[in-house]
């Protein structure tokens, strides 16, 4: 058995997320000593750097004179001199780094099509959904697996355009994969819902984890301050701004931060409904490049929120309960499954339920207490080792085939 795996998802975004799942089956794979490889070398890549794996050139430096260079000065200048431009041109960022790092994307899409080709691996798992490796998969022997992590391009069109490449490409993928992985069964059942003619014997469900508690104790920013604390991207389904308006209702009386770490800064349009609801000296963003930064600021927030309208697993859920941080979280189907019994569930339609359930659960420390304890008995239940041996087990059953 030997395991491939592409670079898309490290061009993608940053460390975290999609990609902390494939880091959790390398660990898996290297513990068992299972001879894999990934097209990339990712040593570094928690420091935001991906070398090419035989030259140890850096593959995600973009040139100076690249259309994505000249796309960071637009926005500066359009920054520094305050100019008005739509949050929509800041949504472009990856897309435009992408295109500039095109030559390099191409290199590595050659050489995972001559090792398919040539029948290297007997397993093939590609990190994202472009699908330049088909035509010659057909031609292989190599089996191929695919996880989808959520149905939201297809359930919120709107937010990505109709031309969006994983709309144009999941299907295609779907029914060329041997084996499709979904990571919660909300995310089975709405996948299987749409692409009915796919057969669900051909799909597996497989929980991904979410366990900070090992991470070293530190003091982070905010540690002397009653903080909420909101994690990752804040796009629309992530209903920021409904988290905002109900934050609002309560910020003053109870001098409370709401804390937003990680995502990209905030955009003029957050900025604006900010400054609206004058929260400028309550709502702050934090970047955070480490584990341990996150993970000390689950510690210390009063309670994490995670207001979304749609997810397919929900990872922090499970990393603010790992170190005892109460959690609050919409009422939709995917949270249940995870989190059970251990979260505090609002409608995430109507922010003034939230603002209430805010105040009678902060003002009672028994309530709090309660959360955390169910807190740390839920993500027992979640294990990345349990992750990653359960892809194992489908690529031993795909390579015997």
């Amino acid at each position: 058995m030997k395991i491939l795996f592409d670079h898309q998802i490290f061009f993608q975004n940053k460390y975290g997320g999609i990609s902390k799942i494939f880091f959790e089956i390398f660990k898996r794979l290297n513990d068992k000593k299972i001879e894999y490889s990934c097209s990339v070398d990712l040593s570094n890549y928690s420091e935001g750097f991906i070398f090419e794996k035989k030259t140890k050139r850096q593959l995600n430096r973009v040139s100076f004179f690249s259309l994505y260079s000249f796309y960071k000065i637009v926005i500066a200048l359009l920054l520094r001199f305050r100019f008005p431009f739509s949050d929509f041109l800041l949504n472009k960022d990856s897309g435009v780094q992408r295109f500039s790092l095109s030559k390099q994307i191409k290199y590595l899409n050659e050489e995972v099509n001559c090792a398919i080709l040539n029948n290297e691996y007997t397993v093939f798992h590609p990190t994202y959904y472009h699908r330049y490796f088909l035509p010659l998969l057909k031609r292989s022997n190599t089996k191929l697996v695919l996880t989808i992590h959520d149905c939201v391009h297809e359930l919120f069109p709107e937010f990505y355009g109709s031309n969006n490449f994983i709309l144009r490409n999941r299907e295609i993928l779907s029914v060329a994969a041997d084996k499709i992985v979904c990571v919660s069964h909300s995310t089975k059942a709405d996948f299987l819902r749409l692409y009915s003619h796919i057969p669900e014997e051909k799909v597996s469900v497989i929980y991904n984890a979410g366990d900070l508690s090992k991470e070293p104790i530190e003091t982070p920013s905010f540690a002397n301050k009653e903080f909420l604390l909101f994690v990752g991207n804040r796009g629309e389904y992530k209903n920021f701004i409904f988290l905002l308006k109900a934050f609002s209702l309560i910020a003053k009386e109870k001098n409370l931060y709401l804390v937003c770490a990680g995502g990209k800064k905030f955009s003029s349009h957050e900025k604006n409904e900010i400054k609206k609801m004058n929260l400028e000296k309550q709502v702050v963003h934090v970047s955070f490049s480490s584990e341990t930064t996150l993970a000390n600021l689950y510690r210390n927030a009063k309670l994490f929120i995670y207001p979304s309208l749609y997810e397919g697993f929900g990872i922090p859920l499970l990393e603010a309960m790992s170190v005892g941080c109460p959690v609050f979280c919409s009422q939709i189907n995917v949270f249940k499954e995870v989190a059970g019994d251990a979260a505090a569930y609002f409608d995430p339609l109507n922010h003034f339920a939230l603002s209430e359930l805010l105040v009678e659960i902060l003002n009672s420390t028994e309530k709090l207490n309660s959360l955390r304890v169910k807190g740390f008995a839920r993500v027992q239940n979640f294990s990345w080792e349990k992750c990653a041996d359960s892809y194992l087990k489908i690529y031993e059953d795909l390579s015997k085939v």
